[in-house]
């Protein structure tokens, strides 16, 4: 469900941005679709009406944002007063799957010792299991189940306390969401599991919004700012 998931990571933008403000959070956007397609416009769309700024990825961006947000959660750990003034950073990813460079390596010991030479994958893994108690917080899309295994390591995986499914085998439904239900679900449904509150809740997920939406929520935005500053 491609297109549901691009208007989540659309909408959920625009609403992370609508609870800070415009000096109150970072936002990163690791864009996977292809260049130049409506999706790509679409999040582009989204992310030019965010007051506070969003930074787009593509594929030749990663490693250095990995090292930039390595650093960062490195600096954070090491000071409990710079997690209370440093802003949220919010890292968005939209198709996991095509960043290849963030594939998470078994044999592989993450490390913050400069002599060592650190993928951006051992980073990427360290930051999703140590990144937000440090305000440092992921939202990611991946298209199939072995993906996720693919890109993020066990304790990773168990980070996402908060997941949405689509229709997918009962075998893949339950390791993600604990139950086999969304092998029922059909092709206008989907499940938001909270693992931490332990339910699951059925819902019907919104079609992707159009300009008139996008340029509506980013007048809104720009009162909202208006109003915190």
């Amino acid at each position: 469900r491609d297109e549901a998931a691009l208007a989540m990571a659309g909408v959920g933008l625009v609403s992370l941005a609508a609870q800070h403000p415009v000096d109150g959070a970072k936002f990163i956007l690791f864009d996977g679709t292809a260049p130049g397609s409506a999706e790509s416009s679409f999040l582009e769309s989204a992310a030019a009406v965010i007051p506070h700024g969003v930074r787009i990825a593509k594929n030749h961006d990663v490693p250095e944002i990995m090292n930039e947000l390595a650093e960062e959660l490195k600096r954070r750990s090491a000071d409990e007063q710079a997690v209370v003034n440093a802003p949220p950073i919010f890292l968005v990813i939209q198709n996991l799957q095509k960043f290849k460079k963030l594939r998470h390596e078994d044999d592989f010991d993450f490390s913050f010792d400069e002599s060592q030479t650190v993928s951006p994958g051992a980073q990427f893994n360290e930051i999703v299991t140590e990144g937000a108690s440090h305000g440092i917080h992921i939202i990611a899309s991946v298209d199939t189940y072995n993906n996720v295994n693919r890109f993020l390591s066990r304790k990773a995986l168990s980070e996402f306390e908060m997941r949405v499914v689509f229709q997918m085998s009962a075998n893949d439904s339950a390791a993600l969401v604990d139950s086999p239900q969304a092998s029922t679900l059909g092709l206008h449904r989907a499940l938001f599991y909270n693992e931490h509150e332990g339910y699951l809740e059925t819902f019907r997920p919104y079609a992707l919004p159009g300009n008139d939406w996008i340029e509506e929520a980013g007048a809104a935005l720009k009162r909202l700012v208006g109003a915190a500053e």
